[in-house]
């Protein structure tokens, strides 16, 4: 009897250990999305500069290049719509990935060095990052692969998973001219300012933004950021609703947690606590937006992701890279 619940035991070890390696090994396959479909010719779209785009024009380009119709609009108003050629060569590259562990159970994947994609690593630390601020030796130029991002942008990644479940990342955009980013980044390592370039190592990535932002929403946020939320230590216990003890235990009305989602401006329902004491990286973002009264956490849950975030009825899409355009919902 003994012996057999010994097999038994062990044998049911074996079968979870199995299961999880098939899990992972579906999910490491499915890093990022290469188009299965042919390159459009898109000189037509570059060589009349007062063309208007109709819908299908949008969903095509969309699907060549992966700037949605706000993207490609800001393109256009800047006379810069040939940067969508530039954009659907990296759309289309063939991509070499590697998956390293980045702790015992949690894995990332990157972009090979010297792949097609024209990613390239950042050699001075993770993330381009150094005690805190951006690195001397980082590129700044985030003109190749985000033509258009703004400060108050958000970026959002799924090149990182817990066996097959892929948690991600997420950043907000701090100053766009510059190419900064304001992240939590890992264990053992407060908020800091980080260099846009790693994010051209994803193999996946959303380019997102508030719907209807103005500009001064836009200095605003990145202002608030850089104040409230620089050097704040990661925890992954940084919860956001009511019953963990979170920023929304202050406003306990259905009423006014509606009124912050659907607030017009920053002016009309600011909140005036502090920063979080403790972050992690979707709940920094969150962060940042919920003091402007907007509640970006789609599911409403007691910790957000950046799959929350991403799927937020308040944000839309700019831009994706490694996404497949026909199923944008599936993360």
């Amino acid at each position: 009897m003994g012996r057999r619940r010994l097999f038994l035991f062990f044998l049911t070890v074996f079968l979870a250990l199995a299961g999880l390696s098939v899990w992972t090994a579906a999910a490491e396959g499915q890093a990022h999305y290469m188009p299965d479909y042919e390159k459009a010719d898109l000189m037509p779209f570059l060589e009349s500069r007062g063309r208007e785009l109709a819908e299908e024009d949008y969903r095509l380009l969309f699907f060549q290049t992966g700037m949605a119709k706000a993207g490609i609009d800001q393109l256009y108003e800047a006379g810069r719509q040939d940067r969508l050629l530039d954009l659907q060569e990296r759309f289309f590259a063939e991509v070499q990935v590697e998956c390293l562990h980045t702790n015992m159970l949690l894995r990332s994947e990157r972009l090979l060095a010297g792949a097609e994609s024209g990613g390239s690593k950042a050699e001075s630390s993770p993330s381009g990052v150094i005690n805190g601020v951006i690195s001397q030796g980082a590129c700044t130029d985030n003109r190749e692969f985000l033509p258009t991002a703004q400060d108050g942008d958000i970026l959002v990644t799924f090149s990182g998973h817990v066996f097959g479940w892929r948690s991600g990342h997420a950043a907000v955009v701090v100053n766009a001219l510059e190419g900064q980013t304001l992240e939590a980044i890992t264990y053992g390592r407060s908020s800091a300012v980080c260099s846009v370039e790693h994010w051209s190592e994803y193999p996946c990535f959303a380019l997102l933004r508030l719907k209807g932002i103005t500009d001064r929403q836009q200095a605003e946020i990145a202002e608030y950021a850089m104040e409230e939320l620089v050097d704040v230590p990661y925890s992954l216990f940084a919860f956001t609703d009511s019953g963990a003890g979170g920023p929304k235990a202050l406003e306990t009305s259905e009423d006014a947690v509606r009124q912050r989602k659907t607030a017009g401006s920053p002016e009309e329902t600011p909140s005036e606590e502090a920063g979080p004491a403790a972050t992690q990286c979707a709940h920094l973002v969150w962060s940042v937006y919920w003091h402007f009264g907007y509640d970006l956490d789609s599911d409403g849950g007691a910790v957000v992701t950046p799959a929350d975030i991403f799927h937020s009825d308040l944000l839309e899409i700019v831009q994706i890279y490694g996404i497949d355009p026909e199923n944008i919902t599936n993360f």
